[in-house]
């Protein structure tokens, strides 16, 4: 029923040390279960309670990371499942992009972001620190909105002119500075100016010290999976300075392209 029975129990044994982890074992033997499984086979399994497995897969149920059948018995929703590709495309991105990050980090001596579409945010999954005293306070795994920040942008002017019209009529948008565009007019000059000259600009749109340029990665099949990109604190990278970076960003960009295009 299980795969792997005896290591998944070791590994759920371990993760009962921590009470915040209870749910993620559930999640973890069910996906490990061969076929949907009843809540006192997750109970043999985790060692959890069926009390507290059923409350669990109560939750589980209702965000969609679990299925329940007539039966009564449970499987990996919908969610965890895309979870779980959407991990295995950011490992497989970061993979393609660690070369290209390190040079763009050892020209500009600044942070070099990789920055993947996560409905309609973007999401950091993969990060150089800046080669001086003062870096970013981004963090991989913390989303950033797309319409005001230059990875972003890169990835939002390249979508499909539905998807794009979808989300300018439905994803809210706050003004972070005085030079955030929410308006649905020029923001869609802006991205037209992204397409067009291969690059876009965050100047200090999302936050007010903070400035960069990034350039937009695309699948096989011309689908804009993510971008890469340098930001760093505006008083030592002026909008000058960053498009001065244009070029090679948008030379990084096509390299993990290629690479990517090739598998």
């Amino acid at each position: 029923m299980f795969i792997e029975k005896e290591q998944l129990t070791r590994q759920c044994k371990k993760m009962g040390e921590y009470s915040s982890l209870k749910a993620l074992q559930v999640l973890s033997a069910l996906s490990h279960a061969t076929s949907s499984v009843s809540i006192t086979e997750l109970s043999e399994v985790t060692g959890l309670s069926a009390s507290t497995i059923h409350r669990i897969l109560q939750e589980l149920v209702e965000t969609g990371y679990a299925l329940k059948n007539e039966e009564r018995k449970y499987c990996l929703g919908f969610e965890a499942m895309a979870f779980g590709m959407r991990m295995k495309t950011s490992d497989y991105l970061l993979k393609a992009a660690q070369e290209e990050m390190r040079r763009l980090n050892d020209l500009s001596r600044e942070t070099v972001h990789l920055i993947a579409l996560d409905n309609y945010q973007g999401i950091y999954i993969g990060k150089l620190d800046a080669q001086n005293q003062v870096g970013l306070r981004s963090q991989i795994g913390w989303n950033l909105p797309l319409y005001c920040t230059g990875g972003g942008k890169a990835i939002l002017a390249n979508q499909t002119e539905e998807w794009l019209q979808t989300y300018l009529m439905n994803e809210p948008r706050k003004r972070f500075t005085d030079n955030t565009l929410i308006e649905a007019g020029p923001l869609s000059r802006e991205l037209e100016q992204v397409r067009a000259r291969g690059y876009a600009l965050d100047n200090r749109e999302h936050h007010t010290d903070v400035v960069c340029v990034a350039a937009p990665i695309f699948s096989a099949e011309g689908k804009a999976l993510c971008s890469i990109g340098i930001s760093a604190p505006d008083y030592r990278f002026p909008v000058e300075k960053a498009v001065s970076f244009a070029e090679e960003v948008m030379a990084s960009a096509a390299a993990v392209t290629a690479r990517i295009q090739q598998k």
